[in-house]
């Protein structure tokens, strides 16, 4: 019998073309749906909170057939779902081995300080901030010539981060209930050999355990902040330029995280300080798919696909 395999979103259209908004990154997505029906699969979009009715129970989905996509009648049942909500009300814990990612590893990629407790051996010098004194008693523990980093802990895009010196970032005032991470500031200006001439965000991706995508994003003149959202270029960067001490960083970051939360999809977002000393800004759990100019794409949905064949088979 074939196996369902269900992309489920928290807010997406759906209709004939769900993604013909999507730009250079639709004949990505389309490429994935044909790619799963040749290798045996029925491939469904799910949308909508209310379409999910319970564990693995979907309603009011689309088929992918042929070329285009069309209303499904029935119910399904998927046997493996790839999850493209974002945020954390999805997935259940009680289905995590049939989704890609777990809800355990999303919940690590929203909360930077948890990063921290698996990862600070890879992260700049890191201090969890939940009130006004933690600031101040951290602030204190900082060099006060150097630049330092105040960046929410479950923010993301680059929104509400602060660079500047402690007696800036000290009088910004810390509400009640939010949560910051306060790190030492990681310079970038002298790049990474052969790849970036000065300040940058490398990012690796990995699906299944293997590395599938690698791409630099470089902020715009006068900015620190490298994300696209933030004004950032974005650039690929072949597998085969990545330098050895960055591909040795990356693996021994995976043999954290892999095995224990179930071979997730994800990247880690590298700064290179001094041109050989790679720190980790954050992992994500929601990675963007490749556009259909990137060499990198077509491993992409293979790797991804045969992650979801592995939660099929479970």
């Amino acid at each position: 019998m074939r196996k369902n395999i269900v992309m489920y979103f928290r807010k997406r259209p759906l209709s004939r073309d769900p993604f013909e908004t999507f730009g250079t990154k639709r004949s990505v997505y389309h490429k994935f749906f044909q790619q799963g029906v040749l290798r045996g699969f029925n491939m469904f979009i799910a949308s909508g909170e209310e379409n999910h009715r319970h564990s693995l129970l979907f309603r009011n989905t689309f088929v992918y057939n042929s070329d285009h996509f069309e209303p499904y009648q029935r119910e399904v049942r998927a046997d493996a779902i790839f999850d493209r909500s974002g945020g954390l009300g999805f997935p259940p814990k009680e289905i995590g081995s049939k989704v890609l990612n777990c809800i355990e590893f999303k919940q690590l990629c929203n909360d930077k300080n948890a990063q921290k407790e698996i990862l600070g051996k890879y992260m700049p010098e890191s201090f969890c901030i939940r009130t006004q004194g933690d600031l101040s008693t951290c602030i204190k523990k900082c060099n006060r010539d150097s630049k330092i980093v105040l960046k929410p802990a479950r923010g993301m895009q680059g929104k509400g981060i602060l660079i500047d010196t402690p007696s800036k970032i000290a009088q910004f005032h810390i509400e009640d209930g939010n949560e910051y991470t306060l790190q030492g500031f990681v310079d970038t200006s002298l790049g990474i050999p052969k790849i970036a001439k000065s300040h940058h965000d490398l990012r690796i991706v990995i699906v299944d355990g293997e590395v599938v995508l690698s791409h630099v994003r470089e902020p715009k003149p006068g900015s620190l902040l490298a994300n696209v959202a933030q004004g950032g270029s974005i650039r690929e960067i072949p597998l085969d330029a990545i330098p050895q001490f960055i591909q040795t960083a990356t693996g021994e970051i995976q043999s954290l995280l892999d095995k224990k939360y179930d071979f997730p999809l994800y990247s880690i977002d590298f700064g290179i300080q001094n041109k050989t000393t790679p720190f980790v800004f954050e992992l994500n759990d929601q990675i963007g798919f490749p556009t259909e100019a990137m060499i990198g794409s077509e491993l992409f949905i293979q790797k991804t696909l045969e992650s979801l064949e592995k939660r099929a088979s479970k």
